[in-house]
């Protein structure tokens, strides 16, 4: 019986939180940035190809225009009576907020909370972006802590985070 109301209960939840979730649309269509996305570095591999190595910062955007960003950190772990050590990976969340889509693959994000830099919080960051021509997978993306001078811009490339086996 227990099982029974547990079950219940899970679908009820849902159900209710179905019912009442209503997609969010600002601007342009934000379906081509939904999804999860990894920082990685461009390098240029010996036979001249390029490559790209991933780093363990994730963002992930949603339909409802929000989006997080999550950061990996190693930890060695070493027991006592052991030469060797291992590594754990502490992931956290290091900030989230919303996305407002405008024209000319622009968006705005709103930070709401930067748990790394409290001074980013309640900001808004302009953003460009553009995907790879041979590859729509690859996200380039560039963004100006100074407003939208043409000075101070940083750019970033992230590549989306498919299941195994996704084509």
């Amino acid at each position: 019986m227990k099982k029974f109301m547990f079950l219940f209960t899970v679908i009820l939840f849902f159900g209710v939180k179905t019912g009442y979730t209503q997609e969010v649309k600002t601007g342009p269509d934000i379906e081509p940035l939904v999804g999860m996305w990894q920082y990685v570095e461009e390098v240029i591999t010996q036979d001249g190809e390029k490559a790209y190595i991933g780093k363990q910062i994730f963002k992930t955007i949603t339909k409802e225009n929000t989006y997080f960003v999550v950061l990996g950190v190693n930890i060695p772990i070493k027991e006592s009576d052991s030469k060797e050590s291992k590594t754990s990976t502490l992931a956290f969340v290091t900030q989230e907020g919303e996305i407002e889509m405008k024209e000319d693959n622009t968006y705005l994000e709103y930070i709401n909370n930067h748990y790394l830099d409290k001074n980013l919080n309640n900001t808004i960051s302009f953003l460009r972006y553009r995907f790879s021509e041979e590859n729509s997978n690859i996200l380039y993306v560039e963004y100006n802590l100074n407003g939208t001078d043409d000075e101070h811009w940083v750019s970033e490339i992230w590549l989306r985070v498919k299941p195994l086996g996704a084509k």
